[in-house]
């Protein structure tokens, strides 16, 4: 008969290998905790790890030195935090008065009831110091410049005599002018100087509302500002070990193995049936050629008679040459015929090799 077909390949047990993966995964996980996690044995102190199951439990213990250090620190944190209450209690008396500032008002009028007045008319204030002293001798020049043109001959009304008293009344109107016009300058001047004091005076009066606008919001802020300095001094140091941790152990891949086995099977037991599917069609191409049932013992040479192509396989006799006739089934044929296995033990050269690797036998030379 043919080449019998490869059996399929059994199915993955992909429920088995999740299990045993998972199995894998807890041990990489455990492997992991402890490689990553060493007993610590610093100068500061100790820290261990142990495990009950799969729980660890650090444990960290400072050496007498660093313990009596930290002791110290928690006091006077302790202490800080003491008085941060009592500063808290003179906070909320601060914080629940409300804000009142009793310092001077801000100034927004300048009092100007100092200030040198601006003159109204001619003759006031700047001006009248210098007129009262330039009108009197305006008057003595008038009555000395008449007398001398009397003298002269010149009487009053004559055209001469007006001449020169027009002449004489624009010089003293000039003066007036120019009187004035100094007075006006000193009023100006004064008025000036007086404004500028006033203004000072405002600005300095605003200075000093703000400074003492200043210190009373300090004074509210005080409390405040020595509860967060205490509260923000120093701070308890722990002695530094390392953090609880592990480095990464990858589990062995056994599911991925599995599934990858498997396609390996699938993919082998392909090539095999394929290859026997060629095989077998051969065989039936060439026994279909062959010689019928009985009288095979004389027929053409080189014919098929590897025994793994037969079945149903009863010996019937002896050939000459000591070996054995047999009837037998063979790629759907009943036929007798020998075993190409045991002529090639007593005449190997009537042997060949079909080009599926199955042997055949000379029958012409055997029974020659």
């Amino acid at each position: 008969m043919g080449k019998d077909a490869p059996s399929p390949p059994p199915a993955p047990d992909y429920v088995g290998a999740a299990k045993a993966q998972g199995v894998e995964n807890l041990e990489a996980a455990r492997a992991t905790a402890k490689l990553g996690n060493p007993n610590v044995y610093s100068p500061y102190g100790n820290q261990t790890v142990t495990y009950e199951g799969d729980i660890p439990t650090v444990t960290q213990t400072l050496t007498p030195q660093a313990q009596e250090t930290l002791s110290a620190q928690q006091r006077v944190q302790t202490s800080l935090a003491n008085l941060g209450q009592q500063g808290v209690q003179t906070a909320q008396n601060v914080m629940g008065t409300p804000f009142q500032f009793g310092g001077p008002s801000v100034q927004t009028a300048l009092d100007t009831s100092q200030i040198a007045k601006m003159p109204v008319n001619a003759g006031t204030t700047g001006q009248e110091a210098i007129m009262s002293r330039l009108e009197p001798s305006l008057a003595r020049n008038r009555v000395s410049t008449e007398t001398q043109l009397i003298n002269q001959g010149l009487r009053p009304g004559s055209e001469a005599y007006n001449n020169a008293i027009n002449l004489l009344g624009q010089q003293e109107n000039d003066a007036r002018t120019q009187a004035v016009m100094q007075g006006l300058g000193l009023d100006i001047s004064s008025n000036a100087q007086g404004f500028n004091q006033a203004l000072q005076g405002g600005q300095f009066g605003n200075t000093a509302q703000q400074q003492a606008l200043a210190q009373a919001i300090s004074s509210r802020q005080m409390p405040l500002n020595e509860i967060t300095a205490l509260m923000s001094g120093s701070q308890i140091q722990n002695p530094q070990f390392g953090a609880y941790q592990g480095a990464n152990v990858q589990a062995a891949p056994i599911a991925n193995a599995t599934a990858q086995q498997g396609q390996y099977a699938q993919n082998l037991y392909n090539q095999q049936a394929a290859t026997a599917n060629a095989q077998n069609a051969g065989l039936f191409q060439l026994g279909g050629s062959a010689l019928g049932a009985y009288g095979m013992m004389n027929a053409a040479p080189l014919m098929l008679s590897d025994r793994r192509l037969k079945s149903n396989i009863k010996r019937i006799g002896t050939h000459k040459l000591g070996i054995g006739i047999y009837e037998y089934d063979i790629m759907g044929r009943h036929e007798i015929g020998v075993m190409a296995q045991e002529v090639e033990k007593v005449m190997p050269e009537a042997i060949g090799r079909h080009h599926t690797g199955y042997m055949m036998v000379d029958y012409g030379r055997i029974n020659g």
